[in-house]
């Protein structure tokens, strides 16, 4: 039996361990068990809290279906909450380790608890590898696809991780994850993308639904409302901090001299101990 806690960040849901009692378990295995919602516990991700030589602590990522990802950006919420509260860190401003580098990490303290967390999501990246590569190494901005039979004018970026973002008019759509796991597949991504499709409101609000890659339709995704915000700023000129409403619930993004930073809550949903047959 291995101790767990269950948080969710604006709907999305993660399982976090510590190291110590998962050390000697093969980490993919034990995500897609524990990720399970008819076999397991039931969450979008799992993390391990690690030490880290680099920074305060480190957070490993897994995907529901065993693969690693770079960084959450809802994940790191919860993340920041958990070493907080259990006495990991011991300071409200603190560095966490991830494959998409040193993220610094501040947590807002109400009557004892972590009720809100900003994180700094660095500065986002349109030339990268990770991403399609275009005439000049421009930026590959509302660039035409054919997704599907459909053309659609697609934006691509890294924050965090790989995020691609189309603009739409509403949500009456239905053919979200379709195109999700279309353009997630497509060829131009040979590392997969994440798929954000973005409503404007207006200069200050954006309203966004998010394909996860390795994990489907999400209610929330932290790294894909920032990449939405950066596109909304660039193509639509909307403001600097915008606020994103997402199904789960809503996000502040900043962008304060190319740095992003995101704010937004975490919340504890239970604790246990998880039987463990791998």
């Amino acid at each position: 039996m291995i101790r767990f806690q269950k948080f969710e960040g604006t709907g999305n849901d993660f399982i976090i361990f510590e190291d110590i009692d998962v050390g000697n378990i093969k980490h993919d295995i034990l995500a897609k068990k524990v990720c399970s919602r008819n076999f397991g516990i039931g969450a979008d991700g799992m993390m391990i809290v690690q030490k880290s030589s680099e920074a305060d602590i480190k957070m490993s990522f897994y995907n529901t279906d065993g693969s690693i990802a770079t960084m959450c950006g809802n994940g790191i919420r919860c993340f920041a909450k958990f070493v907080y509260e259990n006495n990991i860190v011991n300071s409200t401003k603190f560095d966490v380790e991830t494959l998409a580098g040193i993220m610094k990490v501040e947590v807002e303290i109400k009557k004892g608890k972590v009720e809100f967390v900003t994180v700094n999501l660095g500065k986002p990246l349109f030339f990268a590898d990770e991403i399609p590569k275009t005439i000049d190494n421009e930026k590959y901005i509302n660039k035409e696809i054919e997704v599907n039979g459909r053309k659609l004018k697609i934006s691509s970026l890294v924050i965090g991780t790989i995020h691609t973002v189309i603009f739409i008019s509403d949500f009456k759509v239905t053919d979200f994850e379709e195109i999700g796991k279309s353009i997630e597949n497509n060829k131009l991504f040979p590392m997969k993308t994440n798929v954000n499709f973005c409503r404007v409101i207006d200069k200050k609000n954006i309203e966004v639904l998010t394909w996860e890659k390795g994990v489907g339709m999400t209610l929330a995704c932290g790294t894909g409302a920032a990449a939405s915000s950066i596109i909304s700023s660039i193509v639509y000129n909307c403001d600097k901090k915008i606020n994103v409403k997402l199904k789960g619930g809503q996000l502040v993004i900043e962008d304060k001299e190319e740095q992003i930073f995101m704010t937004g809550p975490a919340k504890l949903i239970c604790e246990g101990r998880y039987n463990i047959d791998v």
